[in-house]
């Protein structure tokens, strides 16, 4: 690995599903907010460790003749994707890891680590505009904020249009008025960066409003949104909100995580 210091958008390479268009979007995301790209895989089993070596140093040659304006790296790691978030975060400068794959167990326990977002391609037409438009759904959480503040760099150097869909949540008064204070403060965030935003009421109230957003996202090319802070038991038995939707979802998906302190990008 070169220039430590950088901030890496990563690749997970262990998985070769959908790849095609996961290194297309993420070599997007490094060119438009002017970051390292990185071939990544890890291994606990040393038989796939010279595979994984090969598969991530060729498909970064690939990028490299393809996409020769983005510095493109590799990098494989003996471990555990859930044992080495804090590692990729603390000691490789990571701001977003990128799959192609659905999201299963093993990739949520190392979502609740991460300290940066999780992002899952999907299958799409190449383009050379992606992201165009974004949605962000608006619950009464703070975590809201950051999935917003993730909506606003795509809206300054990518000009992404996003939309605030807010929760309605009409029968209780104390949600409704912590939505209108994040509405309200991400707004003023937004109104700093010339971008286009608008602000739409949903239907449904800060315990649906993700399902809605995901319901009504043909009309977007990404969903931004925050993950739970709490894991109930249901949720272990019937799998969290965030892993329901991300699998669910036509678009492409950027997690959140609001069980950490996230990271913040680098201009």
């Amino acid at each position: 690995m070169e220039k430590i210091e950088d901030q890496r958008i990563l690749v997970w390479c262990n998985n070769v599903s959908n790849i095609k268009n996961t290194i297309i979007d993420a070599a997007y995301l490094a060119a438009k907010l002017d970051k390292e790209l990185c071939l990544f895989a890890c291994f606990t089993n040393h038989k796939h460790e010279d595979e994984y070596y090969e598969r991530t140093k060729a498909l970064a040659q690939t990028v490299k003749t393809e996409m020769p304006g983005i510095a493109v790296t590799s990098l494989v790691i003996e471990g555990k994707l859930q044992n080495l978030v804090s590692l990729l975060a603390q000691e490789y400068n990571v701001i977003l890891l990128c799959f192609g794959c659905k999201m299963n167990k093993s990739i949520l326990q190392a979502f609740y680590r991460a300290q940066f977002p999780f992002f899952f391609s999907k299958e799409h037409k190449i383009s050379n505009k992606l992201f165009d438009k974004a949605i962000v759904p608006v619950d009464f959480r703070e975590s809201t904020k950051n999935a917003a503040l993730w909506g606003s760099y795509l809206g300054r150097f990518n000009n992404t249009e996003i939309c605030l869909l807010c929760a309605n949540d009409k029968s209780d008064n104390m949600l409704s008025s912590k939505v209108h204070q994040s509405v309200n403060s991400i707004t003023k965030l937004f109104e700093q960066f010339k971008f286009n935003f608008r602000i739409v009421k949903g239907k449904k109230g800060s315990w649906g409003i993700h399902r809605e957003a995901v319901k009504h996202s043909n009309a977007f090319d990404l969903l931004i949104f925050a993950g739970s802070f709490n894991v109930s038991l249901i949720d272990q038995v019937l799998g969290p909100f965030e892993k329901q939707l991300t699998n669910k979802s036509e678009i492409p998906v950027m997690l959140i995580n609001p069980q950490k302190e996230m990271h913040v990008l680098c201009d």
